[in-house]
């Protein structure tokens, strides 16, 4: 018979770097909880954070003067025919409070309804 000892399998190690506060927190939370490590703790909480990310939308804001935000809301709008104000927002990467102010100055100058 043959026998072949195999390495496990294992993680790769990172470096983190936490403000003594924080160091403690985790240490207490693993006290308590009775983990086997701080690096238990760190994977639950990066894997919970993962998945709430997973779920989230990603809108990357651009900068704009009121004039480009008017010009563009209206051609996304005639692309469209119709938008609520979150597609706004997601579709020109737009600061929700420019497109609201945007959009009730064009409401006002009767250009959309």
């Amino acid at each position: 018979m043959y026998c072949m000892q195999t390495k496990p399998l294992r993680k790769p190690t990172i470096s983190l770097r936490l403000p003594p506060h924080l160091l403690r927190e985790v240490d207490d939370l693993v006290s308590r909880t009775k983990m086997h490590s701080r690096t238990d703790l760190v994977q639950r909480a990066v894997e919970a954070y993962i998945q709430d990310l997973k779920d989230t939308k990603v809108i990357v804001l651009r900068q704009w003067t009121d004039k480009n935000a008017k010009a563009a809301v209206m051609k996304l709008l005639k692309e469209r025919t119709s938008a609520n104000l979150s597609e706004i927002v997601e579709a020109l990467g737009m600061d929700p409070d420019l497109a609201l102010r945007t959009v009730e100055n064009l409401a006002k100058e009767g250009r959309i309804e």
